[in-house]
């Protein structure tokens, strides 16, 4: 079951929501609608209040956190009472609003799961972004080439543009009368009068003009609009809609409606060169140059990507539903070393999440520093521990992995970025940029990703072009593809012993086997200082191993940064094309250790070709 609540305002609202809960039933998905509109499956108490009734500040909007929240409503509480009575009824695997804060609130506090609408407009205020942090997906019914808004910026990875959602469907073209033009608004009512088009009438002689609006409305408008030489039009998201449905040239009249979302939604219209647009009401004799504007406009309306909007709208709602209980893991690999770093990760991981950690050593110690981790006994052998943490995360329930490196930790944004970015790409490895933080400094927000990797936009998966560039510091993938990696050739390769060159070469061949490689805007991962050797003279043995291995497999040399800084201190040489140590194994004093900091970054330990 799958709740769906329309917004009782206008019609477009519950319209849009029986378009999508058609699609969910094809899908198998049984949904209902609730709304205080007449015809919803469960029919709503009605809140609304008498404007010389209504509280003002504090006592409306709860210190500016909520649209509509009066004091002492209550109607308010039956219908509030009664959404929650049939969630506790049902038991519903997710809940999509069209559109209130308040019920996606609601909702959210009962334990479901929650779809909300991206509504046109403005939409900067308190409210609007606590609801769009709530929600596990947010739907925008417009075409995937308009530019997200700023105030969406920050929610991008679960925002999904699915296209212009309408109620009708195109039947055979018949012809368009030049001289007929239809007016219509929406059932949220307009600005024009009767006198205005009466003085539109007499400017325009030869033309005929029909009104749908008022009572003069008609169920299914498709021949009418399809027939019509010039629709005029109010600018609200299902009108527009119904217009790209049936090719209709226009003229949008944007009308006044809260966060001035009619005028912002025309204006992309414009834009786009579908229709013309006036702000204010023109002039009666500027109406025949309009009228002649607008039918030589044809418009390619299917630029507004109606068809299969609803369809689109319902996969995204059954995906969340489908999601809902899926169990994710956070796995990292520690020593006591990092004992201090791991604690800052273990609590800063979101609840929900289990943590698992491998102990390359000290298991007992960990134990006791990370109590809310899971920690088992592995070893020095870092390949190896990573496949062991993945195998015991999916014994554990696990279905997404979330690799992270002991010494970082997870933005707020991290886990639902990467959820977000492996259902839609089911079967890729994902990573995502990674900040490094300056001494004494612990933090989660304001990146400032290390400029040798890929930093893609908010909301933006990029294809890796460059394998050498994978670090294993933060990454993801889903438990069934680790399974078909495993299946395939093993996981990382524990022949890479010691320090250096695991991570490169695990992404080459997850390259060369067919699998996916991205890089993921949203997931972001801050890196807590240490100290580090530069260059890492403790690990040359292990490290011109592995670049020999790496070589001999690959045909390049790895981490040639650090060899050539070896080579100047003598304790390598590359002779017939290999590297290799140098006969004096007694290394030198250890070089002055670095730091890694926001302004002074060390090279990747791997994947530097």
């Amino acid at each position: 079951m799958i709740g769906i609540y329309a917004h009782h305002h206008g019609s477009g609202h519950l319209q849009r929501c029986r378009e999508i809960q058609k699609q969910l039933a094809l899908l198998g998905e049984r949904a209902v609608i609730l709304s205080t509109a007449d015809s919803a499956d469960v029919v709503l108490a009605d809140d609304a209040m008498d404007n010389r009734k209504r509280p003002h500040g504090r006592a409306m909007t709860a210190g500016g956190t909520l649209h509509y929240a009066p004091y002492g409503n209550r109607d308010l509480q039956s219908r509030m009472a009664q959404i929650a009575q049939w969630i506790a009824d049902n038991n519903p695997k997710a809940f999509y609003v069209d559109v209130s804060v308040e019920v996606g609130a609601l909702v959210r506090l009962l334990g479901v799961p929650v779809i909300t609408l991206a509504m046109p407009g403005l939409r900067d205020d308190a409210p609007h972004q606590i609801a769009y942090t709530q929600a596990d997906a947010i739907i925008a019914a417009w075409p995937s080439w308009v530019e997200l808004p700023d105030h969406l910026h920050a929610h991008a990875s679960r925002v999904h543009a699915v296209g212009g959602i309408s109620r009708l469907h195109m039947r055979e073209q018949v012809h368009r009368d030049s001289t007929h033009v239809v007016v219509m608004a929406g059932k949220g009512g307009a600005t024009w009068e009767p006198s205005d088009w009466a003085g539109v009438e007499a400017a325009c002689e030869g033309y005929r003009f029909t009104y749908l609006e008022g009572d003069n409305r008609v169920d299914d408008p498709t021949e009418i609009l399809s027939a019509a030489g010039v629709v005029v039009s109010a600018g609200g998201q299902n009108s527009i809609a119904d217009l790209a449905v049936t090719h209709t040239p226009a003229i949008l009249l944007p009308q006044p409606r809260p966060f001035i979302e009619q005028k912002l939604n025309a204006r992309q219209v414009q834009r786009a060169g579908l229709a013309l647009v006036a702000e204010t009401f023109p002039a009666p004799d500027t109406w025949p140059e309009l009228l002649r504007r607008a039918a030589a406009l044809k418009p390619d309306w299917s630029r507004w990507e109606t068809e299969g909007a609803a369809r689109r709208a319902a996969e995204v709602i059954a995906r969340v539903a489908g999601q809902a209980s899926q169990r994710i893991a956070i796995v990292s690999l520690a020593d006591a070393n990092r004992a201090a770093h791991l604690t800052h990760q273990v609590n800063l991981t979101p609840e929900g999440t289990e943590h698992i950690t491998v102990a390359l050593a000290d298991a007992h110690a960990l134990r006791k520093a990370v109590p809310k981790s899971t920690v088992v006994a592995g070893q020095r052998n870092l390949a190896a521990a990573r496949n062991l943490a993945a195998r015991t995360a999916i014994e554990r329930g696990a279905e997404i992995l979330i690799f992270l490196d002991a010494d970082c930790v997870a933005s707020g944004d991290l886990v639902g970025g990467y959820v977000e970015a492996l259902a839609t790409h089911p079967g890729a490895v994902v990573a995502g940029p990674v900040t490094y933080m300056a001494p004494g400094e612990l933090r989660t927000i304001n990146p400032d990703p290390h400029p040798a990797r890929p930093n893609p936009a908010p909301g933006e998966v990029v294809k890796a072009s460059d394998y050498n560039l994978f670090w294993s510091l933060s990454f993801a993938l889903r438990a069934e593809t680790w399974q078909r990696i495993e299946e395939t050739f093993g996981g990382f390769d524990p022949g890479f012993s010691g320090y250096g060159g695991e991570d490169t070469d695990f992404a080459r061949v997850v390259h060369e086997r067919g699998f996916r490689h991205g890089w993921l805007g949203d997931a972001r991962a801050y890196h807590q200082h240490h100290e580090i050797e530069s260059p890492p003279v403790r690990h040359v043995d292990a490290i011109v191993r592995n670049a020999a291995i790496f070589h001999d497999r690959w045909g390049v040399w790895p981490m040639t940064t650090w060899l050539n800084a070896f080579a100047e201190l003598g304790l390598v040489e590359c002779h017939d094309g290999r590297w290799q140590r140098t006969q004096a194994r007694d290394a030198p004093a250890v070089p002055e250790r670095q730091t890694l900091g926001t302004t002074s970054r060390a090279q990747p330990r791997s994947g530097h070709v």
